[in-house]
Formats: structure tokens, sequence, C-alpha cells
């Protein structure tokens, strides 16, 4: 087995196997900074040969890299921008070479997707009201700027690829890299079952979330976080985040690796489909062990919807397949009591974990996290029906601060709210609905509704048309509008969508799946080799 896996390496063609041996030591290099205290300097090596890859090879092969390596981005180290991350400069190199290789000069040669209209005008509008109305003007040009960073990517996404083989090559890479984030998030789990929780939080806090996200975010993780969810009775109940800064942000992940890997087995070998099968198993028991209540509710839209469409005969062949993903989620969830059983019995410090108890806890109303998001609802209406115009993009903490009064954004943003024991630059609205209203106000929910109308209605009117069809690419399309679907119900509870791998993996999705329904009787014909 070792000589034939071998002989297929030799077999690559080299920018390939160059991605391969970049991943591999990205993979060792990181792990070394995380855990046996290699220099980080190496981050500023890594970040070079990155960049030389870039400059010196096709935006195409480039774009694989990127994706690939999105498990490894790690804040650069630096005096001034402690949470810079590397993707933030290597998007912009991306971008700023794919304009000079294939001289897109003019807006009219650049091919953009129907919604992308809708997003331009929200933005503009987050940031006019940001530096008409915001009491900080500077944080809403930067949260600007994160938007258009993370944007770079998308565009040069949907205007290098070519063919529909490049966009199953593309596909595959964007789950090799959710493989890495899970399996380190199996990793984490480990981890913690080895040793007591104290022991571990801080370790983890100190060496593997400083290196992702600055010694800022990392001095609060030691006294907050989400990685452990406590009852009112003092239990602790584990949870599962690898390396995001929180376990709704993985678990969004997960669902992402569901979705995009149940499509995926459309057009596959057997013996490969049986992988994908397996990882789509441990992809749905990653997110329970995650422990994220709205991605669980979150998961009842697009379960709905394929059970609907089964039972009218609407895309039978494509509905039956995407139940299988659910099915396996409820049958963890029944089997779950004996998973616990199993971590208790690991477990070096003993509590009890109760999945099924944390379900029943979603509709009870005392519960304390529950309590704190229904305070922060009312707070935020309350807040938006005083201001209907918005205060702009990154202000939402003066909705809840009791007034700046001559303060500075780090004094208001690093103040410690009581309730939530989080500085106020962490707070959000817990729900994204309202965190758009409250920094966009009227327009800009109008805004942001009108993105998601587009979205849907250009995906769904292509599974319509191709109804009796059964082509991977129309399951692909099916698997975006599933996706959107769980994000719009699970945002109800959170606004994990704007963590900055979320939203990568979203825009590469939903980039992916526009350009085929744009292209698709250019594409679409031809199987693929």
């Amino acid at each position: 087995m070792t000589k034939d896996f071998f002989i297929k390496l030799k077999e690559l063609p080299r920018l390939k196997l160059l991605i391969i041996l970049f991943i591999v030591w990205q993979y060792f290099s990181v792990a070394g900074m995380a855990l046996l205290n290699w220099p980080n300097s190496l981050v500023w090596l890594n970040l070079g040969l990155l960049i030389a890859f870039i400059a010196l090879c096709p935006v195409y092969e480039s774009l694989l890299l990127l994706i690939l390596s999105i498990p490894f981005y790690v804040a650069i180290p630096n005096s001034r921008f402690d949470s810079l991350s590397m993707w933030r400069v290597l998007y912009a190199v991306l971008f700023l070479v794919w304009l000079v290789r294939d001289k897109k000069f003019r807006i009219k040669d650049i091919l953009f997707l129907p919604w992308d209209k809708y997003l331009g005008w929200f933005v503009l509008v987050g940031l006019l009201l940001g530096l008409a109305f915001g009491d900080f003007k500077p944080e809403a040009v930067k949260q600007v700027l994160y938007f258009l960073n993370i944007y770079f990517l998308y565009i040069v996404l949907i205007n290098a690829i070519k063919s529909k083989q490049q966009i199953f090559e593309l596909i595959r890479y964007v789950i090799w890299s959710f493989a890495i984030i899970i399996t380190l998030g199996f990793a984490q789990l480990f981890g913690s079952l080895l040793t007591d929780i104290g022991t571990f939080w801080v370790f983890w806090a100190v060496n593997v979330t400083k290196l992702y996200y600055g010694s800022s975010f990392a001095a609060v993780s030691l006294y907050s976080n989400s990685w452990f969810a406590y009852s009112g009775s003092g239990s602790a109940e584990l949870r599962m985040f690898s390396i995001m800064p929180d376990s709704q942000s993985f678990a969004y992940i997960c669902f992402f690796a569901l979705c995009m890997s149940t499509a995926l087995t459309r057009n596959v070998f057997k013996h490969i489909k049986k992988w994908l099968w397996s990882g789509i198993r441990f992809a749905g028991l990653a997110m329970i062990l995650s422990g994220t209540r709205a991605v669980w509710v979150g998961m009842i839209a697009p379960f709905c919807a394929v059970v609907f469409a089964y039972a009218n005969n609407f895309q039978k062949h494509l509905a039956k397949k995407f139940l299988w993903p659910f099915i396996i989620i409820f049958i963890l969830f029944a089997v779950s009591p004996f998973i616990n059983q199993g971590l208790s019995y690991l477990r070096v410090e003993k509590f009890k974990e109760n999945f099924l108890t944390r379900v029943e806890s979603i509709y009870n109303i005392n519960e304390t996290s529950n309590q704190g998001r229904i305070a922060m609802w009312q707070s935020s209406f309350k807040y938006f029906f005083a201001h209907p115009w918005g205060v702009g993009f990154n202000n939402f903490l003066v909705s809840f601060s009791g007034g700046v009064g001559g303060k500075s954004y780090d004094e208001v943003s690093g103040e410690i709210n009581a309730r939530y024991n989080l500085p106020a630059k962490y707070i959000s609205a817990h729900s994204l609905y309202l965190q758009v209203l409250v920094e966009t106000g009227v327009v800009g929910f109008g805004l942001f509704v009108a993105f998601w109308i587009c979205l849907i209605r250009y995906f769904w009117e292509f599974v319509r048309n191709y109804e009796k069809t059964e082509d991977f690419l129309i399951y692909f399309v099916a698997q975006a509008l599933l996706m959107i679907l769980w994000i719009l119900l699970a945002a109800i509870f959170d606004i994990t969508l704007l963590n900055d791998k979320v939203l990568m993996y979203f825009f590469i999705n939903i980039g992916l799946a526009g350009l085929i329904v744009k292209r698709y009787h250019e594409i679409g014909q031809k199987d693929i080799g």
C-alpha cells in the first residue's frame, strides 16, 4: 500500500505535488509552533512561501493551495495588529496577481453573480452609516475591509474556474480542508479527555488560540469561552471546537462538510464513495459533540425541505441521497448516551455529559444561556426602534454599553460585561438578523434580505428546471440551497456566519454553485474526466 501511494505521488503533476508538500509542511510547522514551542517566525516563512507560489504559479493552482491552507491560517507575529491573519495578506496578493495576469482592469471584464449587487449596496450602506452616525468610524472601515478581503477570494474563484473538471477538483480540495479541521477537532477532543479541564483550558488558550487568533483573544479565552457548556447545576458538557475560536463556528464547518460531501458522492468511484460516507458520519458526530444548539435547530429547515421533496416525488433521487446525512445524525443522537458513557470512561477528570439534555434545554427559557440571549434580543430590538437607520458596521457595542461618553473604542470595547463575562467587543446580538438591524438599520436589512432571496430564487429555479436530471452539478447546487436554509434558521440564534473561516467556506460554496448555474449550458454537458 505504501509503495502504491508513492507511485501515485510520482504520477501527480508537479504543481499538485508541490501543493501537497506545502500542506504537509504547514501542518507540521503549525503543530510545532502550537505544541512544541517552535519559533513563531516560521509564520513569516510560511507566508513568504505561499506568496511566492501565488506570484509564480497559475491562478487556479494558487486557489487550490489557498483553499487547502485554510486550516493553517494563523496570526502573523507583529507589534501593531495582534490578530492579523495570514489570509488577509494572501487573498489580497491573489487578487492583485489575478488582476494583472488576466488584465481585468475594467469592471465590465469581471464576472459577477446576480446577488453581488445586493452585497455591494449592503456593504456600502453599513460603511456610510458608520461614517455618518457611528461613534467609532474607523471600526466601520475595518469591517468593510474584512468583508472585502474575503470577497477577493470569491471573485477570483468565480472568474478563474473554466471547466467542470476544475469545479469537481476544487470541491475535492475544499472537502480535504474540512477533513483537516474536523480531524483536528477529534485530536482536540482526545486531548481534553486525557487531562483535567483546567490544564487543557490553559494550555489550549496559551498555545493554540494565541497562535491562531492573537494574544488579546487568547487572554479572554483564559476566563471566558464556549469550549465547555455549564448548566445551572454546575455540571459541564463537553464541546468540540478544533482550531476554531468557538464551538459554534466549528459546528458550521461540520454541516458545510456534510452538505458538500453528500453532493460529491454522486460522481466518485465506489471505493472513494465509502471514504466519503465515513467522513460524513464523522462530521455528523463532530457536529453533535460541538454542543451547538443553534446548528441543531437550524437542521430542521433543510430536513423538512428534503422530506417534502421526497414525499412529493420532486427530485426524489436527489432527496433520497440528502436524507441520509440527517438519518445518520438522528441515529447518533439516539446512541449519544452510549457515546457519553464512553467519553466519561476515557476522561481523566470525570463529569457527566448529556447531549439529549442539552437538546431539551433549547426550549427552556429559564436556562442561563437562553436568558442571556433573550435579554440581548430585547436590548437589540429596543435600540433598533430608537435608531431605525442604524449605527454602522462594528458599532453594535454602543447598543448595550450605556453610552460612549467621550471614551475611546479601546476603552469601551475592553469593558467587561458582567452578564456575559466578556469584553464588550466580543458580545453580539445572538442573532444575525438583529445584528444587521442594529448596525445597518432598515435600509441595510432590506438589502440583506434581498441578497438571500436572490440566492434562493437563483438556485431553486435551476434545481426545478432540471428536476429529472441526475448530475453531480445539479446535486451541488441543491446542497448549496440546503446549506442556505440551514444557515437562515440557525442565524436566528447567533452571528457565526461572520466568522472568517465560516464566511470563506460560505462564499466558496455559493460561488461554485452560482458559477454552475450561470455556465451550466457550457460546462454541464461534458462528463468529468
